[in-house]
């Protein structure tokens, strides 16, 4: 029996929405096995590269005892030297104050109770703890409820270690050049939820949270990837750490610690120059911006 116009029409029709189904699972395919070489790329030049030890400074008589946990970013991967982390910035700013740094390169919120249990007798207190953590979480924790239950056990233990606990939450980890569309879009969908959910658990336990996920600062960081992002395409460069101190420096939280210690509150000049990185424009936050 011979075909009608309407049902070689839907013959045609069909015919098309397949192949165009195979277009985009082609195409899929494509991008999925050039972001999974990328990140191989990026993890085998990481494995290649020199270790680099958290910056510290250690004092024998010191006004302010300052102590960082986390991951690479608590680290200064990326920046062209350890002075240009924001471990090395701190100690540039703030003379008299000593820092321990134990951060770790790919930890966790899960990890970093091992980091506290590195610390010694002479280690029991500190004025303010600096939580650079949530990045690696993003990118490899199943779920939401994962995080949570690891943040819930870490938190309150931040306590025990200090006076004021800050947590520099991640940003958006989608907006790294490493990640492709439509990965991007995805991690940035999941950096802006893990970023809220961080942002409740730290008040829930009294934690001043410095966030940057939020929209103030992806309009910056992504008009300007190649300004902020080191070579790697996942870690901020010289110029992102710079970017991230200005913010943690301006808080609210530690102008208080600052001025209870009789010392005084730095500002973005004193520093140490980005070195072969070009002059930097400093991006500044509102003088009184809560956190």
């Amino acid at each position: 029996m011979a075909s009608t116009p309407a049902s070689a029409s839907r013959t045609g029709l069909g015919t098309v929405l397949q192949l165009a189904a195979l277009c985009a699972l082609g195409v899929l395919a494509a991008v999925s096995t050039d972001q999974a070489l990328r990140v191989r790329r990026a993890l085998r030049d990481a494995d290649a590269a020199p270790p680099r030890r958290p910056y510290q400074y250690r004092a024998l008589r010191a006004q302010q005892r300052v102590l960082i946990l986390g991951d690479s970013t608590g680290v200064g991967i990326g920046a062209d030297c350890p002075t240009q982390s924001i471990a090395g910035l701190l100690i540039a700013e703030c003379r008299g104050a000593e820092v321990v740094n134990l951060s770790v390169s790919g930890a966790t919120l899960g990890d970093v109770p091992a980091q506290l249990r590195r610390l010694g007798h002479r280690d029991a207190r500190f004025d303010v703890v600096l939580l650079h953590v949530g990045g690696n979480d993003i990118l490899r924790s199943p779920n939401l409820a994962v995080m949570q239950q690891a943040a819930e056990a870490l938190l309150p233990r931040l306590h025990d270690a200090g006076e004021r606990v800050i947590w520099l939450g991640p940003g958006d980890v989608g907006l790294a050049p490493l990640f492709r569309p439509p990965f991007s879009w995805w991690l940035s969908r999941r950096s802006r939820l893990v970023g809220e959910l961080f942002y409740r658990l730290a008040q829930k336990h009294g934690v001043d949270y410095v966030g940057f996920h939020e929209d103030r600062h992806r309009d910056v960081l992504a008009n300007q990837r190649n300004r902020f992002f080191a070579g790697d395409g996942f870690h901020p460069n010289s110029h992102g750490y710079r970017y991230c101190y200005g913010w943690l420096m301006r808080s609210v939280v530690m102008k208080q610690v600052l001025e209870q210690r009789r010392l005084p509150a730095p500002g973005l000049v004193a520093p140490p120059p980005v070195a072969h990185a070009g002059p930097v424009r400093e991006i500044d936050p509102p003088a009184a911006t809560p956190i």
